[in-house]
């Protein structure tokens, strides 16, 4: 039966991020700066954005537990390929918003599809291919948002141009090599599965799911804060924007070297891949620890650091976990709720640190952040450890 090889997915999801990353950190500087819209709109459009991901990966969850997988991420494809070759054309209010809302549904859309094909890689340990697409993803954010600094002047078809030549590449390295059998992408069609229907996810499975679920998504609202909140702070302590940027070039590294580091050793340092998130967890609260008395630019760096090494380890760790699982009718179902709780974090997480910072303080909110991660820890850990055991896997 044909399996897909990994090199040719991981090969798509670095072509997909480099395209996306040369889009999304543009919308506030060009909505703001040269189309003339407040930062309001910016971030109204950035919501929203965000939403059409959520609903985007949701959808693409559900068709590909019954549909063929190829033709789906084909279609994915055309589809922002097309919102993308317009934009290189008419990129003016209000045909720029509208482009990026469909932009948003195709991100959630290809993400979910990438992860649920991941599912059907066999060759490799299920924790290795998660943290190698994590790995391509993060290396693509730096390729990426390197051309943004490269090539925006003060039009953004030249980077529309570019996203749309990758895509034209995804799209013909994918109808050449994701061709998927059937019988490998619906396993349950063999196992006897779903004689009657979908199969039944145990109740201590489910437990175990969402509740990675919720914690993926008070993380997220919290990771935002460094999109949105943590510029600001910055430059009310007189620290320069280039400084601030420059946070991303070391949060990129990092990554880069703690997923080469995890896809090398991680099966032998964490036996357990739930003790792995717990270690991911514990450096992602520690980060806002950090934050919460930072008043030099040097505790932001550490932060910043200590908050990658944190995402780096958790991060992919969680949908490998879910994968193993979720039945195998209904794999696609749950990687798409694994990118839409992250979404939904992304969208609600500057407007809920907005308004608290209001309230209160920069350092009274992100203290708040650690407090609240360590109670998800400490929540987690508990759920866990009295479930993990009488998990059914699927894998």
């Amino acid at each position: 039966m044909r399996e897909l090889k990994l090199r040719w997915l991981l090969l798509g999801n670095l072509i997909d991020s480099i395209a996306m990353s040369a889009v999304w950190p543009l919308t506030t500087i060009y909505m703001h700066q040269e189309l003339g819209h407040s930062l309001v709109a910016a971030g109204i459009v950035l919501f929203l954005n965000s939403v059409a991901s959520i609903i985007g990966a949701f959808v693409a969850g559900q068709l590909f537990d019954k549909y063929d997988s190829y033709y789906l991420i084909l279609g994915g494809i055309a589809f922002t390929w097309t919102a993308m070759f317009v934009l290189i054309f008419f990129n003016a209010w209000p045909i720029y918003p509208i482009m990026l809302v469909l932009i948003g549904f195709g991100t959630g859309w290809i993400a979910t599809l990438s992860n649920s094909l991941g599912t059907t890689i066999r060759a490799r340990d299920g924790r290795y291919v998660f943290n190698m697409l994590y790995f391509v993803q993060n290396l693509g954010v730096m390729l990426g948002t390197a051309l943004v600094g490269l090539m925006f002047k003060h039009s953004v078809a030249p980077l529309f141009i570019v996203s749309v030549v990758l895509f034209t590449i995804f799209f013909i390295v994918a109808s050449l090599t994701y061709h998927v059998d059937p019988a490998v992408q619906h396993r349950h069609v063999n196992n006897g599965e779903t004689a009657a229907g979908k199969s039944v996810v145990p109740k201590v499975n489910m437990t175990i799911i969402m509740s990675f679920f919720i914690g993926l998504l008070v993380m997220w609202i919290f990771y935002q804060q460094w999109n949105s909140t943590v510029s600001v702070y910055m430059l009310q302590l007189h620290i320069p924007l280039r400084d601030y940027s420059f946070l991303w070039t070391v949060n990129g590294f990092f990554i880069l070297v703690v997923q080469a580091l995890m896809s090398a050793l991680g099966g032998k340092l964490f036996k357990d891949p739930y003790h792995q998130v717990y270690f991911g967890i514990f450096f992602f609260m520690l980060s806002f620890g950090i934050l919460a008395i930072a008043h030099q630019y040097f505790y932001f760096l550490l932060a910043m650091i200590v908050l990658t090494i944190g995402e780096a380890i958790a991060f992919p760790t969680i949908p490998a976990i879910v994968n193993l699982l979720s039945p195998y009718d209904q794999k696609g179902k749950y990687q798409g709720l694994a990118s839409s709780f992250p979404s939904a974090g992304r969208a609600i997480g500057p407007l809920v640190g907005s308004s608290i910072i209001e309230l209160t303080s920069f350092e009274m909110f992100y203290g708040f952040g650690m407090i609240v991660i360590l109670v998800l820890l400490v929540v987690l850990i508990v759920i866990m450890e009295s479930m993990k055991r009488r998990a059914e896997n699927f894998e």
